[in-house]
């Protein structure tokens, strides 16, 4: 497996956890304002590890031209 793939392949897995975090918000399933606050900022960072993802693939893909 390269790199790249590695990396999509961990996007996707983050991506995957952070809808499921957002089902549970829309189905209710936070006991609290506590957990909902904390399930933002779990989801929250989920899309920033996205980004640095998007931002190493990038860099790979002008490594390689």
């Amino acid at each position: 497996m390269t790199v790249p793939d590695l990396l999509k392949t961990i996007k996707e897995k983050l991506r995957s956890q952070k809808t499921t975090i957002a089902n549970d918000m829309v189905e209710g399933r936070m006991s609290d304002l506590l957990a909902y606050h904390r399930n933002v900022g779990v989801a929250e960072g989920l899309e920033q590890a996205c980004e640095i993802i998007d931002d190493m693939l990038k860099k790979l893909n002008k490594g390689d031209e």
